[in-house]
Order: C-alpha cells, then structure tokens, then sequence
C-alpha cells in the first residue's frame, strides 16, 4: 500500500512538473562578421556549441572582385586540401572560462595554417576580440569580429 502511494505522488509530482526548459545557448553562440584588419567583411562564422565546445563554420563568404566565387582552401593539407570554404570548420574546441574563451583552435584558409584561439565577447556580446597565436599569446593576432545583424545578444 505505501509502496502504491509513492508511486502514484512520484507520478503526480513529475507530471505537474510540466515541461523542462533548455539551458539559454552560450552567449558566443550566433553568425559573427569576420572583420579584416582594413575594417572589410571577409566572411560570416556560425559559432555553434557542439560537444560542450564552441565551433564555427564559414556559412557565407565576402569574396573581393577579381576572386574565384567559390573558393577552396588550396593550402590546406590533408583531407582539407581543396576543400570548398563556404562550410569549412574554422574555429574548433574553444572552451568557455569565467572571463574569456580559450582552448580551441583557428584555420586560417589563406595559408592552411592553425593556430591557437582566445576570444573575449565585449560590447554587450556585440563584439568578439578573437586572438590567434603560436605559442606565446603575445606574439599573435587579434581581430574584432562583429555580431551580424539581427542576431540575439543572449
């Protein structure tokens, strides 16, 4: 008898519990302007949580005039090599900390090269500083991306 009342209070008590609710996305998570060091949009990057790790995906491209419409990472190395740019993964592993992003890595489809990534979310999260380096952080780059319009702040 006890046995059948706390079974049907556990079964009340999770059906008027009601619908969970998903944790709000990373606020890194969104379409983000690829800002060149001459203030130009070179491509779009979709950062995305996968895995508890953020990655990010070319999902539009910027190309100036004279440049193939439809490019491919011909530096690239490996399974890589040649692969189209619109949809490569670019950002891959960062890790969110208390203050920043860190841990991952970047593909600079110019040169076919990795590096290591920080990023930090500033202007409301309307700003993304993302630093790549080797090695020593002092020794990198860093570029302002831009949130792309319309998109959340989270």
């Amino acid at each position: 008898m006890h046995r059948a009342l706390f079974c049907a209070g556990l079964l009340a008590a999770t059906l008027s519990a009601g619908p969970t609710r998903a944790a709000p996305p990373d606020p890194i998570v969104g379409v983000w302007e690829q800002v060149d060091e001459d203030g130009d949009v070179g491509a779009l990057i979709a950062l995305k949580e996968r895995g508890g790790t953020i990655e990010g995906v070319i999902v539009k491209l910027f190309p100036a005039p004279g440049e193939p419409p439809n490019p491919v990472c011909s530096a690239c190395l490996g399974a890589l090599h040649n692969a189209p740019l619109l949809g490569l993964t670019v950002v891959d592993g960062l890790r969110r900390t208390k203050e920043r992003y860190e841990g991952g890595s970047i593909l600079d489809p110019d040169t076919g090269e990795t590096y290591q990534l920080t990023a930090v979310l500033a202007a409301g999260n309307r700003s993304l500083q993302v630093h790549a380096y080797r090695g020593v952080s002092l020794l990198g780059r860093t570029q302002q991306w831009r949130r792309a319009a319309n998109q959340p702040r989270s």
